[in-house]
């Protein structure tokens, strides 16, 4: 609890015009996290899916031409880098990046804080 209390002290000493910028930054987080299918690819990539068939078979209702659209906005947002391997026959694979872990770990505590929500809610 005294890491929260630090948290809004902190941001109740801001200047205005900081916390506007911050509230954008937010906004940008929160873009990435409502494109359609975003973390269901980050997770079936996580999780070890990392070849285009794998996540397909994954991601439940997805299909190969939005799959196909969303790695590439993905590796754009430079949450995944695209691997591709040389050999027979050729094959390519879906990396998470730096970047993209840390937008996980983002995911996950929201995961965590909807757990502990929907306890509160619904008792």
């Amino acid at each position: 609890m005294e890491d929260i209390d630090l948290i809004i002290s902190q941001v109740a000493e801001k200047d205005s015009k900081v916390l506007c910028r911050e509230v954008l930054s937010i906004t940008d987080t929160m873009d990435v996290l409502r494109s359609k299918w975003t973390v269901e690819i980050l997770t079936a990539i996580i999780c070890g899916n990392t070849r285009f068939k794998d996540i397909l078979s994954s991601v439940k209702g997805i299909s190969e031409k939005v799959l196909t659209e969303r790695l590439r906005q993905m590796q754009e947002d430079r949450l995944l880098e695209k691997h591709e391997c040389y050999g027979y026959p050729p094959r390519v694979e879906y990396l998470v990046t730096e970047h993209g872990k840390r937008l996980f770990v983002i995911v996950y505590q929201m995961t965590e804080w909807g757990k502990e929500h929907r306890k509160l809610i619904l008792g």
